[in-house]
């Protein structure tokens, strides 16, 4: 059996316009697809940054220091907190004016304390950089009006108790926690001595 050499396909007018419309159903079901899956991959990609901001942003409390009251005060207490603190290894940038500082002394409720470049009255909830221990760019006065501390910085946080000095009385338990805008908070947690000192004197609390 010899198969027709002459043998052709019949394209009619319905065809090709069954053709074109399939080619823009296509199109119409691609671009769209298209523009969503670049939505998500952009949304995708400032979720993991964000998320590796914040779990690999933070602080290391390093010390905590108390000045005791003087011996004309018969209530011992502390009238200044000192707080060492520097950035973990490879933490982003953390702002100063942006920190959160929750201070518990047992049996008082938690005093909350902002940053405020003037004031460090913990009886109005502010604490300030009181000493610039080590700054890896710039300088003091930069910083003063731009507070903020990355890798390689190191700071000390100053705070007057003054008002509430019986807070921190001998043997009370205290509870000091770093709550930052970007990055994961820092908690650390100690009991003041049994006595101090009645005369003004500096103590190593943490």
């Amino acid at each position: 059996m010899r198969l027709k050499q002459d043998c052709s396909a019949d394209t009619g007018i319905s065809t090709l316009i069954l053709f074109i419309a399939i080619v823009l159903m296509a199109a119409l079901v691609v671009v769209p697809l298209i523009n969503t899956s670049g939505m998500f991959t952009e949304k995708a990609v400032h979720t993991g940054e964000e998320t590796k901001e914040h779990v690999s942003t933070g602080i290391r409390i390093l010390s905590v220091g108390g000045q005791t009251t003087d011996n004309t005060t018969t209530d011992h207490g502390i009238t200044r907190l000192s707080i060492t603190i520097e950035p973990i290894v490879g933490s982003g940038i953390v702002t100063l004016d942006t920190a959160i500082i929750s201070v518990r002394a047992a049996g008082k409720p938690p005093a909350i304390i902002r940053y405020n470049q003037t004031s460090d009255s913990y009886e109005d909830g502010f604490f300030n950089a009181s000493r610039w221990l080590r700054i890896n760019e710039g300088t003091e006065s930069d910083r003063t009006n731009d507070p903020y501390i990355e890798y390689g910085d190191m700071v000390e946080i100053g705070i007057d108790t003054t008002a509430s000095a019986t807070d921190f009385s001998p043997n009370v338990d205290i509870a000091i926690e770093f709550l930052l805008e970007t990055g994961f908070d820092t908690k650390i947690e100690f009991r003041t001595p049994l006595t101090y000192p009645v005369s003004d004197e500096y103590l190593e609390l943490y």
